[in-house]
């Protein structure tokens, strides 16, 4: 038989359990007056924690990058942002705020001189999390250089001092000349904002006025801060939040405003009222993201029938099979980009030196009639047929322009802009700024420049209209797939007049939508309207669309990939429509599809892996990496969700098994069966990262797999085999 408690017990109990609470209570309290510097470490840790993309930010910053200097912006920037949150929480805890009495508690004044200090220096350990949770998904972790190894060791170690430095600076400080001196007044408690003293007044609103200049010259240039790289310009952002919004959150705690609900309700407000709108698609070279487009001129566009009618007279003889090159390309970023510009550039080198050019025009691409592009592969297809324009028009050339160009980080000014410029606009009526997917435009357009491609500047149409009017065949005809979000329909986009009868099914002509003069990199951040990364586009037209047009005069685009990311449903449309034009010239056409993706777990949907024999199949055999969803079992919560965002990857496999089927593909021997390659990336010896910044280590991986994987030789062989005896009757 149980004793029974002896007397007093359940009292003491309920005092321990009061205790308890009471010390959560008073945990909470003091949560309140820090809670910005709070929400941007726990958005930074959820950051780090869940996203994929932020990776290669780290790898990049700690193992990748060779520059010294922006590792020093890394360390300065570390340590800016551990001291905006350290001075922001130590300022707060001097104030008094009659809503939350605990905070005067005697006892809780190890957690006001504790807690500012921790938080201070858990920055530079972020970064170093960020790094170490990104090795853990790494191939190999071990660097592939002793110098690359010796850097590594070095910027990690550099991180620990400093989160070690910070924090014995603030444990420490008392000793410094005057330290003892203003310890002891921020240790009295200031019934004001005003009795703080003039030194936190005055770097207050120092950097208040120094966040409103930087809002304004990223405005004038969104590129203000990509030297420093994408880590470095979060951490400015972070340190800008925590001092400004903790200074303001600071004035209005003292009265009872509750600051941070009013501006949510705010910018909801206005979002739900379209007030302050200012993501609209540009129409023109010289509209801005925030203006109405004008009245477009008369369509000089050609059409896609004279296209194509032109493409195969100049290239074909009557009644003798003609090779017809195409390709599509899946989206994912700037990984996508660089693997499709580099597949293209190969092939175009292997094939110029076995077949010279005609007429200075690589024979490559003289033979490519079209390619589909979604998303990142829109950027690559752009940025290869840019670099073609421009002398000498070799592969080569062609592969080292491409990636000097998409060798930067087109991250930094869409952050820079996100959080300095888009943020500031989510609290004003009315469109008054360029919004981030206008930053990212920005910069491809430099990057190109720069390189001596100015076609992203200038209107998509220009590179198929020659001088005289006719049409211009030298070009591929470029599709870009973009999604409308009321209708979720694809938005296909091209730079032809609208056509007579949509050849697409479940699908927009976007030329009935887009002015004739919209630039090339308008049309790509259509098709690359990443999730949040890159804002959804409101398009609006001057002129509404025929009666007949089940659409309204202005919607909204979003990533092509929303609807499915293989680009491959488009192509099979181009395909068809093509066929069709060469039935009626009596034609007979040989489709030679290039099938580029990039995702290292696809399913591969092309069983043909013997690089002895590339035709009239082949792909790369990779050891596939299960996707989470079948790894993973879901609740009845999350369940529908998840399979939502299944459905978009069912349907580009099911575009990819439609596309093989609609070929008409023979046995090797047969010399007019279509051919189809699947170009596909692996896991390797290097993660291979989804965003806009990727590092030198994942070019020298994509080009290690191209050699490896494919029989580049065999394949560029026959295919100058087939374009050397195309006009041989």
């Amino acid at each position: 038989m149980a004793e029974p408690d002896p007397p007093g017990a359940p009292v003491r109990w309920r005092q321990s359990l009061w205790k308890v609470f009471d010390g959560l209570a008073i945990g909470l309290d003091h949560c309140k007056p820090i809670r910005v510097s709070l929400l941007v470490l726990a958005f930074a840790a959820l950051v780090i924690s869940n996203v994929d993309q932020a990776s290669e930010l780290f790898l990049i910053a700690v193992w990748a990058d060779p520059s010294n200097a922006r590792y020093v912006a890394l360390l300065a920037t570390s340590a800016l942002a551990g001291l905006a949150v350290w001075y922001s929480a130590r300022n707060a805890y001097h104030l008094v705020y009659p809503r939350w009495p605990a905070l005067q508690d005697p006892r809780a004044a190890p957690l006001r001189r504790w807690l500012p200090r921790v938080l201070g220096a858990l920055v530079p350990l972020l970064v170093l999390f960020g790094y170490l949770m990104t090795l853990r998904g790494t191939p190999h972790a071990t660097c592939m250089t002793a110098e690359q190894c010796h850097r590594r060791n070095w910027h990690v170690a550099g991180l620990l001092v400093e989160a070690a430095a910070i924090l014995t600076f603030f444990i420490g400080r008392r000793s410094l000349p005057g330290g003892y001196r203003i310890s002891n007044a921020h240790a009295r408690r200031s019934d004001s904002i005003r009795t703080l003293g003039t030194v936190p007044l005055s770097i207050f609103i120092a950097a208040l006025i120094l966040n409103v200049l930087i809002t304004v010259l990223v405005v004038i240039q969104p590129r203000q801060f990509d030297s420093l790289g994408s880590l470095a310009v979060l951490l400015i952002v972070g340190s800008f939040f925590c001092m400004s919004g903790g200074f303001l959150c600071m004035l209005a705690d003292r009265r009872g405003i509750p600051l941070l609900s009013l501006l949510l309700l705010a910018a909801v407000s206005l979002h739900a009222l379209h007030l302050n709108d200012n993501h609209r698609v540009r129409q023109y070279p010289s509209m801005s993201t925030h203006q109405r487009p004008a009245v477009p001129p008369a369509d000089r566009r050609p059409r896609f029938d004279d296209y194509a009618t032109t493409w195969l007279r100049s290239r074909c003889v009557p009644q003798h099979s003609c090779p017809v090159i195409v390709v599509s390309t899946e989206g994912g970023g700037l990984r996508s980009a660089a693997w499709t510009a580099m597949v293209l550039s190969r092939f175009t080198t292997l094939v110029d030196q076995a077949v010279p050019p005609e007429g200075g025009e690589p024979m490559f691409e003289r033979y490519t009639f079209a390619a589909s592009g979604v998303s990142g592969g829109s950027l690559g297809l752009a940025a290869y047929v840019s670099a073609l324009q421009v002398a000498p028009k070799t592969g080569l050339a062609a592969q080292t322009r491409v990636e000097q160009m998409l060798n930067h980080d087109f991250l930094a000014p869409v952050m820079a802009n996100a959080w300095f410029v888009d943020f500031t606009q989510r609290w004003m009526p009315g469109a008054l700024f360029d919004d981030r997917g206008r930053a990212l435009t920005t910069a491809w357009e430099q990057a190109a420049q720069a390189q001596g491609m100015n076609a992203f500047a200038h209107p998509f149409s220009e590179l198929y209209t020659r001088a005289d009017g006719s049409v211009n065949t030298d070009v591929p005809a470029l599709f870009f797939n973009s999604t409308t979000v009321g209708q979720g329909w694809r938005f296909v986009q091209d730079p032809f007049r609208p056509f007579d009868k949509s050849p697409w099914t479940t699908a927009y002509d976007g030329s009935l939508w887009l002015d004739p003069r919209i630039p090339l990199s308008e049309v790509v951040l259509n098709s690359a309207r990443f999730t949040y990364l890159s804002p959804a586009g409101t398009l609006e037209t001057a002129a509404l669309p025929s009666e007949s047009s089940p659409v309204p005069a202005d919607f909204q685009l979003v990533d092509g990939g929303y609807f499915e990311n293989s680009g491959a449903a488009t192509l099979r449309e181009i395909v068809r429509r093509l066929r069709a034009i060469a039935a009626k010239q009596g034609q007979p056409v040989q489709i030679i599809a290039l099938h580029i993706s990039n995702d290292p777990s696809l399913r591969d949907f092309v069983d043909a892996h013997d690089t002895r024999q590339p035709i009239p199949l082949y792909s790369a055999a990779c050891s596939r990496i299960p996707s989470a969803s079948e790894r993973s079992s879901y609740g009845e919560a999350t369940a529908p969700l998840v399979a939502l965002l299944d459905t978009r990857d069912a349907r580009g496999e099911y575009a990819r098994e439609e596309l093989l089927a609609s070929l008409h593909i023979q046995p090797a021997d047969a010399g007019d069966s279509d051919i189809l390659w699947h170009l596909r990336l692996c896991p390797g010896n290097y993660p291979l990262p989804l965003g806009w910044a990727i590092s030198p280590p994942v070019f020298a991986e994509m080009h290690r797999q191209l050699e490896q994987n494919y029989p580049l030789a065999g394949m560029a062989g026959w295919l100058a085999q087939r374009l050397r005896t195309a006009k041989q009757p």
